[in-house]
């Protein structure tokens, strides 16, 4: 069972840039942020485009900090 979740673990890591979720996987939204439902688990996406978009925002906002001083 172990082996079969490491398994399942490293394909869904692979396919982490896919739009598409691996077999028995399916993509949620939760709080505008995107997880892996599976097998009575979540995960965080990892390459979540809303995390992303907020990253870039951050560093946008960081960037103008550090001009104006």
């Amino acid at each position: 069972m172990k082996k079969l979740f490491i398994l399942a673990l490293a394909a869904v890591m692979m396919a982490g840039c896919n739009s598409k979720a691996p077999l028995g996987y399916r993509f949620v939204e939760i709080d505008s942020c995107e997880y892996i439902d599976g097998y009575n688990q979540l995960a965080h996406k990892g390459n979540c485009r809303f995390c992303a978009e907020r990253r870039k925002a951050e560093l946008r906002e960081l960037l103008r900090e550090i001009k104006e001083k």
